[in-house]
């Protein structure tokens, strides 16, 4: 026997295998924009502008013209209003210590005074004369029945304070020219006198007043 009958055949090395290639991971889609954010919605809209009297409104209407814009310098919540009423009186256009007389037992009709007669002759309209009246005997009320003939501007101003306090359905510019007719009626200077101060205290509060 040969030795290579004996001895044991050698295979060959089996040759290293390959490794194979990594499968390639699918391409990513093409990035998508990011989401916007939701739309805010709309703000409120900012209230328009209050149309306010101008100086020349306020000194035609303190000779008897009609303001109608007169309510939008007064009809504020009642801190306002005080610090408005503060503001009048470190000016020097009302006295400094006054205050709204005390409620009491009223002295009689209100359509009985002299100063309703001459407003209702004054006006001749009826429906005017009728709203002018209403408005003025709330004030008149809330001042304890004191004759309007016989009041300040400060008085009105205390009969105003109160009014806003109550939160009284009031039209201020049948009161504000109601008030201003009685004065303008009478033959003493206290009429003309008080005049003067509606006029300077009203122009001064337009003043201050922004739209």
């Amino acid at each position: 026997m040969t030795d290579s009958d004996t001895a044991p055949s050698e295979e060959p090395a089996a040759a290293p295998a390959t490794a194979e290639p990594a499968a390639k991971a699918p391409a990513e889609a093409p990035g998508k924009p990011a989401a916007k954010p939701p739309a805010k919605p709309p703000g409120k809209p900012a209230p328009p502008a209050r149309e306010l009297p101008t100086a020349a409104q306020i000194a035609a209407w303190i000779e008897g013209a009609d303001l109608p814009t007169l309510p939008a310098l007064f009809e504020l919540p009642l801190p306002r209003f005080d610090a408005l009423v503060m503001q009048i009186r470190k000016e020097e256009l009302l006295p400094q210590h006054w205050q709204v007389i005390s409620n009491r037992e009223l002295p009689g009709e209100f359509s009985e005074l002299p100063e309703a007669r001459r407003l209702r002759a004054r006006y001749g309209d009826p429906e005017l004369a009728a709203r002018r009246l209403t408005a003025l005997e709330v004030a008149w009320r809330e001042l304890g029945g004191k004759q309007p003939s016989l009041w300040t501007v400060a008085d009105l101003f205390a009969a105003l304070r109160r009014i806003v306090e109550k939160k009284l359905e009031v039209d201020l510019h049948d009161l504000f020219s109601a008030a201003r007719d009685v004065w303008a009626g009478l033959t003493l200077p206290h009429g003309r006198e008080q005049l003067e101060v509606l006029w300077a205290c009203v122009a001064f509060v337009r003043q201050k007043t922004k739209k």
